[in-house]
Parts: structure tokens; sequence; C-alpha cells
């Protein structure tokens, strides 16, 4: 589950640009993968089930209590390269829909690594036929990264910080094709996100570089929260309850969508 080098931006017809981790096609294309996440929702929720046309089958956990007049924001989850990660974040549906969100995976696609094109389908194909689910509120969705995913999330919020409610980086760097540690994106609008990295101490240069961001991304007004998780390295860190109860508290306290 490597972060991978950033590929070359990407535009969207909606002005988002992405860059992706690595991703390995063979002679015949990229090698699609249905994930297998959880058999069936956990006591409480729903489970919803898309695939839009020239986008990505998804699959979206909502609280049965959402309503159209007491919607959950959505939360994606952006995976690392190498496997869809279902099995990490999929048990925390209950915890994330008690906190008021609604979690959206996906199913089928190659989970190697992100390409520009996988953005494409999620951003705009998956997150408008997401937002036509009852109970859900997609206006700004929170971006949750684990490594290769993390460093996607970064590159669409830089590409575009007004269309995110904040981000949550596990493993990831904050080193992507428009910024990095020392050098942050600027403008008012990334002032508006906030942004949570967890990275394990024993994850290389990565606690280093975390605070050194923390330090230039907040001098330009960027709302970056950095944990450094100790005795865990280049992992999910979540397995760990503190992180995971960091992490939850960090998304209630988020400012509402306006």
């Amino acid at each position: 589950m490597r972060r991978g080098p950033a590929c070359l931006a990407v535009v969207f017809a909606m002005g988002v640009a992405c860059a992706s981790g690595p991703s390995s096609p063979g002679a015949s294309g990229p090698a699609i993968e249905e994930a297998a996440g959880l058999a069936r929702p956990p006591s409480g929720l729903r489970l919803h089930t898309g695939a839009p046309e020239g986008g990505l089958p998804y699959r979206l956990f909502v609280s049965e209590e959402a309503t159209a007049s007491r919607p959950h924001r959505l939360l994606l989850w952006l995976h690392p390269s190498g496997g869809h990660g279902l099995a990490l974040v999929e048990p925390l549906a209950a915890d994330f829909a008690r906190r008021g969100f609604a979690l959206l995976t996906l199913s089928r696609k190659d989970f190697s690594g992100w390409r520009g094109a996988d953005a494409n389908r999620l951003m705009l194909k998956v997150l408008p036929d997401a937002a036509r689910v009852p109970g859900v509120d997609a206006r700004k969705p929170v971006l949750l990264g684990f490594s290769a995913g993390a460093q996607m999330a970064m590159e669409l919020w830089a590409s575009r910080p007004d269309a995110f409610g904040g981000l949550v980086l596990l493993s990831g760097a904050p080193r992507f094709s428009r910024g990095a540690e020392s050098t942050p994106p600027t403008g008012a609008a990334y002032t508006r996100v906030p942004l949570l990295s967890l990275v394990g101490e024993g994850d290389g240069e990565g606690p280093a570089l975390w605070r050194e961001a923390s330090v230039a991304w907040r001098e330009v007004g960027i709302p970056l929260q950095a944990r450094v998780v100790s005795g865990r390295g280049h992992e999910w860190l979540l397995i760990d309850p503190a992180e995971r109860d960091a992490v939850l508290a960090w998304l209630v306290a988020l400012p509402p969508v306006e």
C-alpha cells in the first residue's frame, strides 16, 4: 500500500484536477476487481448500491435516521494502492453514522492505484448519483484517504478546495502536484477546508514532513492538524482506538455546510 508518485494533473469538466498513485495496467488494460465488503449493513443503517453510467459502482451506508430534512454528510473513501480497503473502513460505517456521516466506498475498479480517469468518474458521475439518495447531503463531501488515497485527496483539494468540506489523510505525505510541505497552495478557499493528518512515527520521513507542513501551511491560514501515532509505521492507523476516536471527534467538529 504505497503512497505512490503523483501523475500529471487532469482537468475535470467541473474544474477539478487530480493526480493519482501508481496503477499497473497490463497489456489488456487495468485489472478490474470486484470488492467484497460487509455482507450486510450494520444495525440502524441501510445500504444503497449504485452504478451510474460512465461512473464507478459504489456502496453507500446511510443511517435510518437520516432524512431529506436532516441529511447526513457524505464521507468519500479513497482507497490505498493495491487494495480496496473495505475490510478496514466499512466496519466503521456505524461509527460514522452516529456522528452524522454517510460512508461511500467503491466496489468495482482497478484497485492497484488511482488514475485521472478514476477521479473523473468518481467526482463527475458517482458524486451526483449519490447526491440523489434520500438522507444524503453531498454538497461538500469530506474525503477520507489512506496512503495513495490520501495523495488523491490532496490533489482534489488542491485543484478545487471549494468542493470539499474537509480531508482526513491517513499515512499520506504533504506532497502533491501543486504544493509540498514548504510550499502550500495559497488562497482564501484553502483556509476554509479543515485538514487532519495521521502518520505513524515509523513512516519514513512522513512525521518530519508533516511537522514542516504544520508550520508552513498554518502560516498561510490552512487549518491543518497533524498527529504522529506512536509505535506505528506506514499502516492502517485507525486500528488504534485513540486515533479512531480523534478522527470521529474531528468529524463532529467540522463546520456545517453553508
